[in-house]
């Protein structure tokens, strides 16, 4: 199913976009190559094809349905705007003009690419927040893809000044480092099962506890310190107390925690006692 099918629908979210008039070919005809690659990409990377076609399936007005088409018409004119001013013509390339208008400066392009790209990260992190409370999405690959660290979220990338190429890209850098820091965190105070869980909970915004989103609350915050320092497991080991103080919460709670208390790395806080006997081989006193 395709999402964007009428010429109104991509006006609606250009601004100044000149009427076509008889004889000429709407904008949706020109754009028509693009939004196909942009919904494919918006299908691989973020929604899954089921997905896709669900929102496809909804009312216009619908939030989840409007975020989307957001995300798609934003980054297919983004894509497109290079080729619009340049036509083919029997004696080369031309620029398109006429003694009206004239063609945009350069600088006024790349503030347009710009300005394309903030409204695009933009939909993508509302068009993310709507999908987090869809159950379908959440069982997805896609959905999995932003449940595998505390932040599912393009919000992250406020924590650090702005990259040249967008949000998007700078989330998914941020990414990876989260997913190694993570997973120390993980294997040394956290456990495997527990994290997990803190995640899924952090995507649904929905919290077994108080004290789930209080740890969930300080892990994040210890993580964008780790991120913000050049060498990241320095920085997790300045942050060993504020962890185990963390640690010690999941200790006294085990009724709130099973997750960890069953796990490999509560061993790492309750190592066997050495009991001397005299039946014990070697020295005993």
């Amino acid at each position: 199913m395709n999402l964007i099918t009428t010429n109104e629908q991509l006006t609606a979210l250009l601004p100044n976009i000149a009427v076509s008039v008889q004889g000429e070919s709407p904008l949706l005809d020109k754009m028509a190559p693009f939004l196909g690659t942009t919904e494919k990409w918006v299908c691989d990377v973020f929604t899954s094809q089921p997905v896709f076609d669900t929102i496809c399936s909804l009312a216009e007005e619908n939030v989840l349905r409007a975020a989307t088409t957001q995300v798609v018409v934003y980054e297919a004119f983004r894509r497109a705007v290079p080729h619009l001013d340049v036509i083919l013509t029997p004696n080369g390339f031309g620029i398109v003009s006429n003694t009206n208008i004239a063609p945009a400066s350069k600088e006024r392009i790349t503030r347009l690419l710009d300005t394309l790209l903030d409204n695009r990260d933009a939909a993508i992190s509302q068009l993310l927040s709507l999908l987090c409370a869809e159950t379908l999405w959440r069982d997805t690959e896609q959905g999995k893809f932003f449940a595998s660290t505390l932040f599912p979220n393009l919000d992250v990338t406020d924590c650090f000044p702005r990259s040249n190429g967008g949000r998007w890209e700078q989330y998914k850098n941020i990414r990876l480092a989260l997913i190694h820091i993570e997973e120390h965190i993980a294997t040394q105070y956290m456990s495997q099962p527990l994290m997990s869980l803190l995640r899924a909970q952090v995507q649904t915004g929905q919290f077994s506890t108080d004290k789930h989103q209080h740890i969930c609350r300080v892990l994040k915050a210890v993580e964008v310190d780790c991120l913000k320092e050049a060498n990241h497991f320095t920085a997790m080991q300045k942050a060993h107390r504020t962890l185990t103080q963390l640690v010690q919460i999941i200790r006294d709670n085990p009724e709130d925690f099973p997750e960890w208390h069953e796990s490999d790395t509560a061993q790492l806080y309750n190592p066997p006692i050495f009991e001397n006997k005299k039946q014990s081989k070697g020295f005993w006193f």
